[in-house]
């Protein structure tokens, strides 16, 4: 089986993520300067802003009160990312050789990915409630912390199945595949990937230490910003495929 074939590069990653994991848990703001400097550049470029490094802080802009503080390095999206691409593509490599190469690709894609869209997501994460402060109505029975955990979950989760959909082109290419796979089950894997780390370890944890305060302040902005994503790719499929329909009659 192509799977058994691959547990070894399943295992790598794994790895890979595992050790990641316990470096940015113990890890400061010097130690993932890799990651914040670019992103912190990358934001600032976006947004016209300017940040400056307070050592064992982070990256601060007093003007806009903002701190990209290494819990904002994004280092869980590129885990998440690393994880997804070597678990969803590298059984399409026909050889070792090519297996190993994809295995290895994927981290510094994902750490590119992981500086690009947290700098976007920095950016809109101090515009928008900007704009949307006189929409008071509106946002009146949304927090700060609600706010600012359906910008993050959206712009992730947006650019996880943009990176499963490359992922895809890019893994068929290198394997020589000519035909697309067009079964339901490529739709659910970056949506496994995301809400399973995302959901499925609070959710655990929460569990271990009986602790299920804050529920809607976290897990039910995540589950509804990204279920009205789904919802809204779904209805705009649908409408391709029928307007697709009616110039081919």
């Amino acid at each position: 089986m192509k799977v058994k074939r691959c547990a070894g590069f399943y295992l790598l990653g794994f790895v890979t993520v595992l050790g990641l994991k316990l470096y940015g848990d113990r890890a400061g703001s010097e130690e993932l300067l890799w990651i914040l400097k670019p992103t912190a550049w990358w934001a600032g470029i976006l947004g016209g802003y300017s940040f400056t490094y307070e050592q064992g802080t982070g990256y601060v802009s007093h003007s806009l009160r903002f701190i990209i503080a290494p819990a904002c390095a994004g280092l869980n999206f590129c885990m998440i990312s690393i994880l997804m691409l070597i678990g969803s593509f590298v059984h399409r490599m026909n050889t070792r050789k090519k297996q190993a190469l994809w295995t290895l690709l994927c981290v510094p894609a994902s750490y590119t990915a992981a500086v690009f869209v947290n700098g976007i997501r920095i950016v809109l994460s101090i515009e928008l409630p900007r704009s949307l402060r006189n929409a008071g109505e509106i946002l009146r029975n949304v927090t700060q912390g609600q706010l600012h955990t359906a910008i993050g979950t959206a712009v992730y989760f947006l650019a996880l199945l943009a990176l499963y959909q490359a992922g895809g082109w890019c893994s068929r290419k290198m394997a020589g595949i000519q035909n697309r796979d067009r079964s339901c089950w490529k739709r659910v894997f970056p949506v496994f990937w995301y809400l399973g780390p995302v959901l499925g370890l609070p959710f655990l944890s929460r569990a271990v230490h009986r602790d299920y305060t804050d529920f809607a302040g976290y897990e039910l902005p995540v589950l509804a910003v990204c279920g009205g994503i789904l919802f809204v790719l779904g209805a705009l499929r649908v409408l391709g495929k029928k307007m697709l329909m009616k110039r081919q009659r």
